[in-house]
């Protein structure tokens, strides 16, 4: 039998609970860690998806290469370069890991949109100086405190042209860019290139000169890349050599050279064979076409232009009015 209080009864029940008689039972709090969840903030995202981009990795092998045979040639000696595997970092945090001074050169790749940097370690630049002045690189030279002077400015501006010139050549095979220097900073608050939560590559280059040992960075901003995106993420890409666009640049060169037999028809006739033999000098026979028409030019046989005949330093010629995009129309 259920059991209803009274009306009485109720009312007691509710002073008690108003007046504090009666301590009102607390409602269960079910936290986020009973539930299995936690808080995530949509606006900071910590970690970075390491993701694969084999095409990219094509061209730092082929960036590898090329600095490393530039390098030998330039300094006369022999270059060992490593490759560290590419990562994915903040900028930010990115910039953070960099010493004052640092030799930061600033660069923009057409077309593609925004700045990149490139950035040679500072006892990697000394030991370049040296090796110009006559040197063997090994000295230990205090870095700290001091700024690059304009003399080993303008000597290690002749590698960063060399580096950006391999960098240019060895991005051809995926998508041909134009490297631009823009200028170059020492400390790193002020080679700003993206914000800092933007995630940028990160592909060092060890070098190693014998007794001179550093290393050389590119930083790119991977919202940069964003219009070949799906071009570094493919399997596979095949990357050209320089004898591969030398026979190219070759073969355009012949093929400009090929001599093509080019006609112009100045107009059609339907003659009668018996009005043919009887055909004598001085006869004209009434072509389809007018004096003011367009007159079309055969390359091979195929119509190509449509222009009009005419006299050019006392030779005949044919000046070119169009080309012609559909054999079918006129």
């Amino acid at each position: 039998m259920e059991q209803i209080l009274s009306q009485d009864e109720v009312d007691a029940l509710l002073k008690g609970i108003s007046g504090g008689d009666i301590e009102e039972p607390e409602e269960a709090v079910i936290s986020d860690d009973d539930l299995g969840y936690s808080a995530y903030d949509f606006t900071r995202q910590q970690g970075i998806v390491q993701f694969k981009m084999p095409a990219m990795e094509v061209i730092n092998d082929s960036f590898l290469r090329f600095i490393r045979s530039s390098l030998a040639n330039t300094l006369r000696k022999v270059i060992d370069v490593t490759a560290i595997p590419m990562e994915l970092e903040r900028f930010g945090a990115f910039v953070r890991t960099l010493p004052v001074p640092s030799s930061l050169q600033v660069f923009k790749m057409e077309p593609f949109r925004g700045l990149s940097l490139l950035i040679l370690e500072p006892k990697l630049v000394f030991a370049l100086v040296e090796i110009f002045l006559g040197g063997n690189g090994s000295r230990n030279i205090r870095i700290e405190g001091r700024d690059f002077t304009a003399i080993e400015q303008r000597l290690i501006h002749r590698i960063i042209a060399i580096l950006l010139n391999d960098l240019e050549k060895s991005w051809y095979s995926l998508h041909p860019v134009k490297v631009q220097y823009v200028r170059n900073e020492i400390n790193p608050q002020f080679a700003k290139i993206c914000e800092p939560e933007d995630v940028v590559i990160i592909n060092r280059y060890e070098i190693d000169m014998d007794r001179a040992v550093g290393s050389i960075t590119l930083c790119i901003p991977l919202s940069n890349l964003e219009s070949v995106k799906s071009k570094l993420t493919t399997a596979f890409q095949r990357e050209q050599s320089e004898e591969d666009l030398l026979l190219a640049k070759t073969l355009q060169e012949n093929i400009k050279n090929v001599p093509i037999p080019l006609k112009v028809e100045l107009g059609s006739a339907m003659i009668p064979a018996g009005d043919i033999i009887e055909l004598n000098k001085g006869d004209i026979i009434q072509l389809d076409r007018r004096k003011d028409d367009l007159l079309p030019a055969f390359l091979s046989g195929v119509r190509k232009y449509m222009g009009t005949p005419g006299i050019h330093r006392g030779n005949k010629a044919f000046m070119i009015k169009r080309k012609v995009f559909d054999q079918n129309r006129d």
